[in-house]
């Protein structure tokens, strides 16, 4: 992770060649992850872009479709056509929206791909972003995903960077440390389908086992032992057996459940040799923890 969470996003719509054009036509026409679907228009907003019936590619066989996606910043489309140069600086804010996502597999079969996209229940996704240069306070602002049948989740962080940050800063091993982390999670199903197929593919390649709910099973018990060695000082009584519960209850979580981190120390979340497990294990050593899990 070498980089903010909204900063691959920016990468992916950097051009890969120049166009005739508006200023979001060049960006959004010279993407190589912007495909288009029936309707497909792009629309220059004041200091951002609009797009309209698009699909954004997330692999070779599977992407998302949308039907209205908009992104501004402080002079955001000047730093993503500038990005592969490396910028000096980076917006000090920006903010996006997407209604009506759906996961649209790729694959040869046309009749596989109808059928898993119609009955998809689409998606809405929003998320800002502000940061202060002069003394390198990133706040990540209610990163959210809200389906009407399936519940809602949101994540919320503040990281510290380097002073005057620019991309040149942001490549540097351990430059970006996370303070705060706030999640919440209103699970009807949506955990089940977003989180858990993509966690059991990780657990999955990390252990080498074509056992998908064994590794969920060492995780759970894993987390579990951790979770009752921490001290009191980390994390009150009443904190500690709602996640407990949480855990116990994947993959099938349910009701509304919060987790809030409050770090003493910035984290550093850009080391080369980034490691999940021990990242979480500095995380639970170095934090302050809230958590609270209520079933429907």
């Amino acid at each position: 992770m070498r980089f903010p969470l909204l900063l691959p996003l920016f990468i992916s719509l950097a051009p890969l060649s120049a166009a005739a054009g508006t200023p979001c036509t060049d960006l959004i026409e010279g993407s190589a992850v912007i495909q288009h679907a029936d309707g497909f228009a792009i629309s220059d907003l004041h200091d951002g872009c609009g797009v309209a019936n698009g699909i954004f590619k997330s692999g070779s066989r599977m992407g998302w479709t949308f039907e209205h996606a908009e992104f501004k910043g402080d002079g955001l489309t000047d730093f993503l056509k500038a990005i592969a140069s490396k910028p000096e600086h980076l917006p000090t804010w920006g903010r996006f929206s997407v209604e009506g996502v759906r996961f649209t597999p790729m694959l040869d079969n046309a009749m596989a791909n109808y059928i898993t996209t119609v009955q998809q229940w689409p998606m809405d996704m929003s998320g800002s972003f502000r940061f202060d240069p002069k003394d390198g306070y990133l706040d990540i602002q209610e990163l959210e995903l809200t389906n009407l049948r399936l519940g809602k989740a949101s994540l919320s962080a503040e990281l510290s960077l380097p002073k005057d940050a620019g991309m040149p800063a942001l490549m540097q091993d351990g430059s970006v440390g996370l303070t705060h982390l706030r999640f919440r999670l209103d699970n009807q199903g949506l955990f089940e389908g977003m989180a858990v197929p993509s966690l059991a593919a990780f657990l999955q390649q990390m252990a080498g086992s074509d056992d998908p709910a064994q590794g969920i099973n060492q995780l759970r018990d894993s987390t579990v032992a951790a979770l009752q060695a921490l001290p009191d000082g980390r994390i009150d009584a009443e904190s500690k057996e709602a996640l407990l519960r949480f855990v116990k209850d994947l993959p099938h979580p349910t009701g509304f459940f919060t987790l809030d981190l409050a770090l003493d120390q910035p984290l550093k979340i850009s080391a080369p040799d980034f490691d999940s497990a021990q990242l979480a294990q500095s995380a639970l050593a170095n934090a302050r923890i809230s958590v609270s899990y209520k079933a429907r």
